[in-house]
């Protein structure tokens, strides 16, 4: 899950840069997505302590999976499989 995680992160980032020099509305909504998924990256790979189990991240994938519509609709199918194997 954690590589899963990686590359929506790394997806969110590329787009939050994007909406960014665009101007886009959707810029906000694109930085709390990315931001929501370093913090869940982080907790998924700290050591102490350790990361709680996986399936307590579905919650905040199903809320974040919510968000990805219009220009961040390309990451929901990484978010989407996240959450399939978070549970």
């Amino acid at each position: 899950m954690v590589l899963v995680i990686s590359k929506a992160r790394d997806l969110a980032k590329e787009l939050l840069t994007q909406l960014e020099t665009q101007g886009h509305p959707q810029t906000n909504q694109s930085s709390s997505l990315y931001l929501a998924l370093v913090s869940m990256q982080k907790r998924l790979l700290t050591l102490d302590p350790p990361p709680p189990p996986v399936s307590e991240f579905v919650p905040e994938l199903v809320q974040l999976v919510a968000l990805c519509e219009g220009k961040l609709a390309a990451i929901k199918p990484l978010l989407e499989e996240a959450r399939r194997l978070a549970r």
